[in-house]
Order: C-alpha cells, then sequence, then structure tokens
C-alpha cells in the first residue's frame, strides 16, 4: 500500500511519545473529537471533545506507566488496512515491557487513523488495554 511508510512513521512516533511519557506529544497524535471504545469487564465509548480534555487522561496514563516501570513500547504485530491515501486503519498488538526488556504485557489497539493534510491523525481507538492493566496492578499489589 501506498501509505504504508507514511502510518508505519506515524505510529513509530506515537510508540516515541509514550516511550519519553510526554503527555503533550501524545494528545497531539489525535484529531478531534475522538472516540475511544474499551472493554474492561463493560464496554465504554468515550468521546474525547479537545486535546485539552484529553490531556489529563494521558497524564494519569504515563503516570500510570511510570509507576509500573514501563520503559519501551513494541509492536508485536501490525495490520494495515488503508481505505484511501488519508484513511486507514491500523490494527497493533502492543508489549509494554520493563528496563530489563521483561514484557510487563500485552494488548491490542485498534486505530482509525486520518490525514487531514498534516499527516496521520488517530480519529478512534478501540482497545483491551484496560483489564491487561488493572490484572498487572493487581498482582503488583499482591506484592508488594
Amino acid at each position: 500500500m501506498a501509505g504504508d511508510s507514511s502510518i508505519q512513521a506515524f505510529l513509530d512516533s506515537y510508540q516515541r511519545a509514550f516511550e519519553a511519557f510526554d503527555a503533550v506529544a501524545i494528545v497531539d497524535q489525535f484529531c478531534y473529537p475522538c472516540q475511544i471504545t474499551s472493554d474492561a469487564g463493560e464496554i465504554t465509548v468515550t468521546i474525547v471533545p479537545t486535546r485539552e480534555a484529553w490531556i489529563p487522561q494521558i497524564e494519569r496514563l504515563v503516570g500510570t506507566y511510570r509507576a509500573i516501570g514501563v520503559h519501551a513500547a513494541e509492536q508485536v504485530e501490525l495490520r494495515l488496512n488503508e481505505l484511501t491515501p488519508r484513511l486507514a486503519q491500523a490494527a497493533v498488538r502492543w508489549r509494554l515491557v520493563d528496563r530489563d526488556g521483561r514484557q510487563l504485557y500485552e494488548f491490542d489497539a485498534s486505530y482509525t487513523l486520518a490525514d487531514f493534510g498534516h499527516g496521520f491523525r488517530i480519529g478512534a481507538i478501540a482497545h483491551n488495554e484496560a483489564p491487561r492493566l488493572n490484572a498487572l496492578l493487581e498482582r503488583l499489589r499482591a506484592h508488594g
């Protein structure tokens, strides 16, 4: 697909922003409004209306990543579906690892990506991270 390299470049930039714990850089990877769909025991759909509304949630997430020792995010698997040159879907299996390269957990996220003329941005995410993160937090509480 023609857009594969630009989509991969976008995902690499998104990954680097998370690895730097840079909430501002992360929220700049989105277009607004944005839709987030998750399953953490029940399906939730959240509409994020603005960049400013998203910053506190992303700051909490990167704070949690710091607390559990996330050092890097690895793209384990990537499936792309280019709908048009400016609209695509990317399904990524992510692996979060600590400083020693040990896996903390894996999760799947499916992104709707749109290019409004300034590069791809995330318009929607569906993910299964919450139960994996919560399970790790429970294990850490039980052992520490």
